[in-house]
């Protein structure tokens, strides 16, 4: 039968294979439907999907009408209606993350066909909202950033490999980048929520987790060999000193490389359980300094440059409802942003210490 996805269920099973402007299926013939599925179906606006009259269970499926279906939608955060529609697109792939987290802690297999799926229209928009990408820290608190992280990496590692030429492999590093943490399921939730310092054994459980994370996908065809070596080695450092091979330099993929430092930028600009949030230019200026330690020069300049390409010329509110343009970035010893304030045209600056701080930048 032919049915809107709006009056899907989990455990319909597909029984043609379901096209949007793709040469592959988003959806292959016989999938038995959960709600990621759905979602990707809604997300690519199909309007018809072919299914079977009876669930993978044995049970008849009776489609759900679609006017009750949406007025019984209570799963899912309640969207902000004030955002562009990237962020609440995103918004939406990180609550789909905290589901597929939730799954693999129970054992459930990592499938990277509904994650592309889930990923990819998010990603088609990520160029067009590259100032927003940079400062996707802020749509975080301290209680979901594991499940914004992912995302957010996975969104800056793409922006990141396009200018750093990898035209055909951008995609594959950002699946990648959107993966590396995946391992942290297998690990207690006590170790990666703890507020203060982990113990060396603490530690020591915590660095397992990229190793946990290649487990996950060594298996997955879909995914290449140098994706999955990303994925291992995203915590490397360029000086041999990270984790978990204790690799350095040339032998750390490119891959990697990029993912380590999207990684970084991340998440020493979000609040953490163990750590408050810091100032987009503030954490710059320290990156800069541990290039050639922890980070590939090259790949990092690119990451700069990326960000202030999407950031200089771009309006902005402020903390105290004015307006301004972002007219400079100094990384100097004290690092800052130069603006100047919309009507009286005065140039100010804000330090890292400053309680003044961009609020979110104007839609044009």
């Amino acid at each position: 039968m032919e049915v809107h996805p709006d009056q899907l269920i989990p455990q319909c099973v597909i029984e043609s294979d379901v096209y949007s402007k793709t040469r592959n299926p988003i959806v292959k013939r016989d999938t038995v439907l959960d709600d990621q599925h759905i979602d990707v179906l809604k997300r690519f606006l199909i309007t018809k999907v072919e299914v079977s009259e009876k669930l993978a269970n044995g049970h008849a499926f009776s489609p759900v009408p679609q006017q009750d279906k949406r007025s019984t939608e209570t799963e899912g955060p309640k969207i902000d209606s004030s955002l562009s529609p990237f962020l609440a697109d995103y918004h939406r792939v990180v609550d789909q993350y905290k589901r597929m987290f939730s799954q693999w802690q129970s054992g459930a297999a990592l499938d990277i066909q509904a994650i592309q799926n889930l990923l990819l229209p998010l990603l088609n928009q990520a160029d067009a909202y590259q100032a927003e990408v940079f400062l996707l820290a802020n749509q975080s608190t301290e209680k979901d950033y594991l499940y914004h992280h992912h995302v957010a990496v996975s969104l800056l590692s793409a922006i990141t490999a396009k200018r750093s030429g990898f035209d055909r492999d951008w995609l594959q590093i950002s699946l990648a980048a959107f993966i590396s943490d995946s391992g942290m399921a297998k690990l207690p939730e006590g170790l990666y929520q703890k507020r203060g310092r982990l113990s060396s054994a603490e530690r020591e459980q915590l660095e397992k987790h990229p190793t946990f994370s290649y487990h996950l996908v060594e298996r997955i065809t879909n995914l290449t060999k140098e994706a999955k070596l990303a994925i291992l080695q995203h915590h490397e450092k360029v000086n041999g000193k990270g984790y978990p091979l204790g690799v350095k330099g040339g032998q750390i993929h490119p891959y990697a490389k990029i993912i380590a430092i999207a990684d970084a930028f991340h998440a020493m600009t979000s609040n953490r359980f163990y750590q408050n949030q810091r100032a987009f230019f503030a954490v710059m200026k320290e990156m800069n300094g541990l290039a050639q330690q922890h980070f590939d020069q090259h790949y990092l300049n690119v990451f700069f440059t990326c960000l202030e390409d999407a950031l200089l010329g771009r309006n902005v509110y402020l903390s105290d409802g004015r307006t301004a343009t972002l007219v400079a970035l100094e990384f100097n010893a004290l690092p800052e942003l130069l603006l100047q304030i919309h009507r009286t045209y005065e140039v100010i600056a804000i330090g890292a210490k400053d309680d003044l701080r961009i609020q979110h930048f104007i839609n044009e």
